[in-house]
């Protein structure tokens, strides 16, 4: 069946739905509208498929990207996994949202065995060579370098891990052949794409062509206009690495002429990487033991360090059951300062604390740990604070208190997909090339990531650095794919987001929705943001509900800015026997199943 991108007649439907509304206003005409389009969606798949918005299924995945949605349901209507079918989902998003994730970058997945009731996370983010200096802006002669100019380019890129990840959950997890994951994507790469309105509105930005050099032939015109929405775009270089890379598996990327051809593309931008082959090939994803804390009568499951997202999210979901008598309802500024307050500690605690285990002494466990969360609960007052200083879960002699230089910004540029099979497994995965095309290098028709850049950028001599750069070494992130099990121990919520440091927001938000407020995916995704990811500030979504806080906020003593703030969020929840689901109506994905034929 013919495709055509549903995306610009929904993207219209929304503006003029929207326009000078909340997200809340507008949800009501937004579902009525939404029967205007169901005609544009069945024909953008191959196959109709259950709007997760509107029914539940079965069987469910929940995606950035229609295609991705849909390549992850063939794998699923093939007999595939969980697992087979995030990894359709990925190597497609690699090709549809290119500046989001893919073969360049670093990713976090978690797995549900549903028959063995086992729960198992790996990492595969990127990481530093083996050759490093003391920082991002550090050369290798010892001299400085000017951070903004070493953001993009080859020093900037970390070595990828999402590749080496996707084979290793293939083997542990998967039921379909490796090839046969990489047929839907080889298919449209091939055939075409229509151009997403959310690429689009990126690349569309001022000076867009002049900051993307090495993209101008795949999605810019001869006039270095981006190509208009709905487009066909074509990508030889990724179907040709696809198939390598089916055939041959990951070791397609570093041996032959593909090696030589990313290391050519590493040696561009202000300063040459540092990566070598070897990196490429000695790569170790490291599958961590889930961190797991309480919450209502649900226990919630997040991802360890180096993620500090996972961190933040437990913190704050237990400080504010301990904290709120009167409900956990967004709409009150008592209890959106309580919120605010929360997240400044437990911001000041990651700050501290969260860096790759393998190269800091990180005590997870204790940071999530119920009793600390509850001391922790007990500073907030009904103003805010002088100070958030962070605190002390384990015995003093344990850790090394000191000044401790602040960690990089995270990435704005990620992705969220979740899965639920036929059997019940299920799969809630992160994925990034960290900002928007990450280092803005393509090689093969894929970009590769900046991660270094989420290092700490200026160490201080006499300062502990738990986040400095070293050899082999994975930075902090914000990415908290996460899962939900009831006090029965069933899987009941999965999920995650993008959007950079305030996934730890969007992400306990919509947690809180869920959960405590009982609010269905769609309904809790459409809702205005709240954010205490940059310092000193609290954050408000414009134009949602969330805005009107701002005043009642600043009231509290907090500097409230209200901004847009393009999150990337998709959820999976349980409905009887069946899954309901939403995507991020701010970007352009879809959540969809079917139920098994007996």
């Amino acid at each position: 069946m013919k495709r055509l991108g549903f995306l610009t007649p929904l993207r219209l439907i929304l503006i003029k739905a929207t326009a000078g509304k909340t997200w809340q206003a507008v949800l009501l005409k937004v579902s009525l509208c939404f029967g205007l389009t169901v005609s544009s969606l069945s024909l953008f798949a191959q196959e109709t498929y259950l709007d997760l918005t509107q029914s539940k299924a079965f069987v469910a995945a929940t995606t950035a990207h229609p295609l991705a949605t849909e390549a992850a349901l063939k794998m699923l209507k093939q007999g595939g996994s969980a697992t087979d079918a995030a990894i359709a989902a990925q190597l497609m998003l690699g090709l549809v949202e290119p500046q989001s994730s893919g073969l360049g970058g670093g990713s976090f997945f978690m797995h549900w065995h549903a028959e063995k009731k086992n729960l198992t996370s790996f990492d595969g983010l990127a990481a530093a060579p083996q050759k490093v200096t003391d920082s991002l802006t550090t050369d290798v002669d010892g001299s400085k370098l000017p951070y903004a100019q070493l953001s993009r380019g080859g020093r900037s890129a970390g070595v990828p891990g999402t590749l080496p990840l996707l084979a290793k959950v293939h083997a542990q997890y998967g039921k379909l052949s490796w090839a046969s994951l990489f047929v839907p994507a080889i298919e449209v790469a091939t055939k075409g794409f229509p151009m997403p309105a959310y690429m689009h509105q990126i690349l569309a930005a001022p000076l867009s062509a002049e900051a993307h050099p090495e993209l101008l032939n795949l999605y810019f015109d001869e006039k270095q206009k981006v190509k208009a929405i709905g487009t066909p775009i074509v990508n030889e270089a990724y179907a040709q690495i696809l198939q390598k890379i089916a055939a041959q598996g990951p070791s397609a990327v570093w041996t032959g002429e593909q090696g030589a051809a990313f290391m050519t593309t590493i040696q561009k931008g202000y300063r040459a990487s540092l990566i070598t082959l070897d990196d490429l090939k000695n790569y170790k994803v490291e599958e961590r033991q889930a961190l797991c804390s309480p919450y209502l009568r649900f226990t919630v499951c997040v991802m360890a360090p180096p993620s500090f997202g996972g961190v933040v999210v437990l913190q704050m979901l237990q400080m504010l059951e301990a904290k709120t008598a009167q409900g956990f309802n967004f709409n009150q500024p008592e209890f959106a300062h309580f919120y605010a307050e929360a997240g400044k500690l437990a911001q000041s605690d990651r700050q501290r604390y969260i860096a790759d285990p393998g190269f800091f002494q990180v005590p997870a466990t204790a940071l999530v740990a119920n009793n600390y969360a509850q001391q922790r609960a007990q500073l907030i007052q009904e103003r805010t604070l002088p100070n958030y200083p962070a605190g002390q879960p384990v015995a003093a002699s344990q850790v090394v208190l000191s000044n401790v230089t602040p960690a990089a910004p995270s990435s704005d540029a990620t992705s969220q997909l979740a899965v639920v099979d036929a059997a019940g497994n299920a799969v809630t995965m992160t994925t990034t090339n960290n900002l928007n095309f990450g280092s803005r290098l393509l090689t093969q028709g894929y970009s590769l990531n900046n991660a270094m850049t989420n290092f700490v950028t200026n160490p201080k001599p006499g300062e502990i650095s738990p986040n400095k750069m070293e050899a082999g070494k994975r930075p902090v992130t914000s990415m908290a794919p996460v899962m939900v099990f009831d006090d029965k121990g069933q899987l009941v919520t999965l999920g995650g987001s993008a959007g950079g440091g305030q996934i730890v927001d969007y992400v306990t938000t919509n947690l809180i929705r869920m959960l405590a407020l009982d609010q269905s995916p769609v309904e809790a995704l459409s809702q205005g943001h709240v954010s205490t990811a940059i310092p000193q500030r609290v954050q408000l979504e414009k134009g949602t509900a969330a805005a009107q806080l701002a005043e009642a906020l600043q009231a509290k003593g907090h500097q409230v800015e209200v901004v847009p703030m393009n999150s990337g969020m998709g959820f999976l929840k349980r409905s009887g026997t069946g899954w309901i689901g939403a995507a991020d109506p701010r970007r352009d994905g879809v959540a969809w199943g079917f139920n098994p034929t007996p």
